[in-house]
């Protein structure tokens, strides 16, 4: 039965080559499951490491936001106030001009300016009364 046995000595081979390849690809496999395992943790630190440095990057971008929020919201209202000073040192100088106690030229024109239309408003004021007593 030399072709019994000579079946026998490939299937032998066979199951040897068969053997040998499986455990090289089990070997090979694992190999590329811990070369992908050690890509995938890299990839999640550098994943990490950018998203702390964008959240680090976003708080410090906010906080810069916030503080130049407030400093504007601070100057303008420094503005209003001296724009409320200018108000009352034009009033104080129109009250000195009425009391004739400013000898500045310039004052004294804007003094005068300004009682000039404050005569003008009373005019238009006593119309309207008039035309609202008309009616």
């Amino acid at each position: 039965m030399p072709g019994f046995e000579e079946l026998g000595r490939k299937l032998d081979k066979l199951r040897k080559d068969i053997k040998a390849g499986a455990q090289s690809g089990v070997e090979k496999t694992a190999k590329q499951a811990k070369d992908w395992r050690k890509k995938l943790d890299e990839l999640g630190e550098k994943t990490k490491k950018t998203t702390q440095e964008g959240v680090s990057w976003f708080t410090t971008e906010a906080k810069e936001f916030g503080q130049i929020t407030k400093l504007k919201t601070e100057i303008r209202q420094t503005e209003k106030n001296i724009d409320e000073l200018y108000s009352e040192i034009g009033a104080k100088t129109y009250e000195l001009h009425l009391q004739k106690k400013i000898g500045n030229v310039q004052l004294k024109s804007l003094g005068a300016k300004i009682t000039r239309l404050k005569k003008e408003i009373e005019t238009k004021e006593k119309r309207i009364q008039n035309l609202k007593k008309r009616s």
